[in-house]
């Protein structure tokens, strides 16, 4: 075996990529701006009129010849001007800004983020915002959502969540508010100045209410809008987003045309796909084989076709823009040959793709409960000088998984759960996975003499001491019991009776008294007897207790799928929520991950909660014990 690497220092910088710093008349930082696509950077107009010298209560447009100096994260100055687009100044107003990078002149290569929405977020949930405060290149704070509050009908509000922690100082205007996976909610405005360092009371504007007037006269534009046109043009715009928006991902399904991998990047990089608008941005910067068309022009021809073919009436300027199009990219005159051939060639794997999407399973077998799209996958196995810890992106593809391996390092038992949070935060910055807001499923498969890792309070790496977000509020985690997974045979007592009580759960759904074991009301003596009882599929166990190691062996020994640990006291009183539900209401054991997450934030205690959850047969767990390490 290799002997894992040691982590190697993190160069990056705090900020993304894609956020600039603003520079003042006197050279110092005074907010930032996002660039949210090819030449597009959104910030305040305070902050503009800070650069400027203009008065920021005045709602006239400081004219667009003005120089506004930025900074991107390696250091390197660039220069934008203020767009005719968006302005929004004075009392009462968005407090809104457009900038735009002269044409020709390059801008920083960085990407660009994905664009969320604050509909999508739910009252207390964790943000996060990267800033720059006097005398500090940047600050990163975390906040918590509260909703639709503030100086102006346009303002949201968010707090940060300990008096202690890093605060929004003017420095952080103009700055993006980010979700769990990334994803531009807004843009910081405000903060409460009552006098006190410590209100923790700030406000942002989200992106859905980022609206001004096109080239400044009247006709309303959204940024959403302006930016996909900084991508697309807007000829191509007003050709087919009314249509391509109108067309359910039902009714022309991605799969049918694109490959599992290009589909991933595609929800990577614009987050939920839902109609055939939401796929086909993301296909813009695509780049496609050498000798194939374009995908985006792959995709609009798909469509086309598939509404035809359903006889729903197409408007005219659609075809007119595939001919535009395919002229314009020097497709020739036989462009039309060539996308039907592209067509034919991909549909043709639409058979063997769905069948393996779809195939039933047996008649005894039990159905499985669907599976997150994307999951980060962390081992850990024991070696002479601490732990291996691996960790992979897992992309569920028809009915298995593309695995993905990503780093594995060596690390102390003391280590562990500081390492995953940082690890997390750099799948996410590197955009490996979704950035649709959504909480990601996080999969720990672990040697059993770790099964006391309190993962779930961990948090991600922040530059404060104070309080930080933790992953049992942002993520579901799941444990895994290496041991068992790797020889099933060993670790059960009965040949076939780990299997047999995975697909009794399975059948059965939920929880309930005839399913559940709290394992400290047996004798430790006795529990492997009391265990004998087949119906048994869920097991609580007190981790506080001194005998928990025996507790835990004699549990997996009788191929018990679910375990759900921590202090007597939170698992007592989780237990005693779900029973007292009716019976149709219960939490169903596949949904028991989520359901500890949403309940972390009403009970922080909770989050010393965790759930072991090994199903027979699990294809993901198996795809990683087969393969080989780096």
């Amino acid at each position: 075996m290799d002997t894992p690497r040691q982590p190697p220092p993190d160069p990056r910088p705090n900020e993304p990529f894609w956020q600039l710093r603003v520079l003042g008349r006197h050279g110092a930082v005074v907010g930032g701006a996002v660039l949210v696509s090819p030449g597009l950077l959104v910030t305040c107009a305070h902050v503009v009129s800070d650069v400027l010298g203009t008065d920021p209560a005045s709602p006239d447009h400081p004219g667009t010849e003005e120089p506004v100096v930025l900074l991107s994260f390696d250091g390197r100055p660039w220069t934008a001007f203020v767009s005719p687009e968006l302005w929004s100044s004075g009392p009462g107003s968005r407090d809104l800004a457009l900038l735009q990078f002269p044409k020709g002149r390059g801008q920083p290569d960085t990407g660009f983020p994905t664009l969320g929405r604050v509909r999508d977020l739910e009252r207390g949930q964790p943000l996060t915002t990267v800033g720059y405060p006097m005398d500090l290149r940047s600050l990163s704070a975390q906040l918590s959502y509260e909703g639709m509050s503030g100086p102006t009908d346009h303002s949201h509000q968010v707090l940060t969540p300990h008096p202690h922690a890093a605060q929004i100082s003017p420095g952080f205007s103009g700055c993006a508010v980010r979700g769990a996976s990334g994803e531009v909610v807004g843009i910081v405005q405000h903060t409460l100045d009552d006098g006190r360092r410590d209100s923790g009371i700030s406000f942002f504007l989200p992106v859905e209410e980022m609206v001004g007037a096109r080239d400044g006269v009247g006709e309303p534009v959204t940024l959403e809008r302006l930016a996909v046109e900084a991508l697309c043009g807007r000829q191509t715009y007003e050709s087919l987003h009314d249509t391509l928006e109108s067309v359910s991902v039902d009714q022309a399904p991605p799969e049918h045309l694109l490959s599992p991998l290009e589909l991933r990047r595609a929800r990577q990089r614009h987050g939920a796909l839902t109609n055939a608008w939401d796929v086909f941005v993301p296909l813009l910067d695509h780049v496609s084989p050498r000798g194939e068309p374009p995908l985006h022009l792959a995709w609009v021809h798909h469509v086309f076709w598939e509404l035809r073919g359903s006889r729903r009436i197409v408007p005219p300027v659609v075809w007119r823009w595939i001919g535009e199009e395919a002229d314009g990219l020097g497709l020739g005159s036989t462009w039309e040959e060539a996308l039907k051939e592209q067509r034919d060639q991909r549909t043709g794997r639409t058979g063997e793709r769905l069948a393996d999407r779809n195939g039933a399973p047996g008649a005894d077998a039990p159905k499985r409960a669907p599976q997150p799209e994307t999951m980060v996958l962390f081992e850990l196995e024991q070696v002479s000088d601490g732990y291996q810890l691996s960790h992979s992106v897992a992309y569920h593809v028809g009915s298995g998984y593309d695995l993905r391996p990503q780093d594995t390092r060596l690390v102390r038992e003391e280590q562990i759960c500081d390492q995953i949070g940082a690890l997390i935060r750099d799948v996410s910055m590197n955009r490996l996975v979704p950035a649709n807001g959504r909480p990601l499923r996080l999969r720990v498969l672990l040697p059993k003499n770790l099964l006391h890792l309190d993962l779930g309070q961990a948090t991600l790496p922040h530059d404060s001491a104070a309080i930080r977000p933790h992953l049992g509020a942002l993520h579901e985690i799941v444990y895994h019991i290496r041991d068992r997974v790797l020889d099933p045979d060993f670790m059960t007592w009965m040949p076939g009776q780990w299997q047999d009580r995975s697909q009794r759960q399975a059948r059965q759904g939920t929880i309930g008294p005839h399913n559940l074991l709290r394992t400290w009301e047996q004798e430790v003596s006795e529990l492997a007897n009391v265990l004998t009882n087949d119906d048994y599929t869920v097991c609580v166990v007190d981790s506080d207790d001194p005998d928990a190691g025996h507790v835990y062996e004699a549990v997996i020994l009788q191929g018990i799928p679910t375990i759900l640990r921590g202090p007597r006291a939170e698992v007592a009183a989780l237990v005693k929520e779900i029973l007292e539900q009716a019976p149709d209401a219960r939490v169903r054991v596949a949904a028991l991950a989520d359901h500890l997450r949403k309940r972390s934030w009403s009970h922080p205690e909770g989050r010393s909660v965790a759930l072991v959850q090994d199903d027979f047969g699990d294809e993901l767990l198996q795809s990683v014990l087969t393969r080989p390490h780096p």
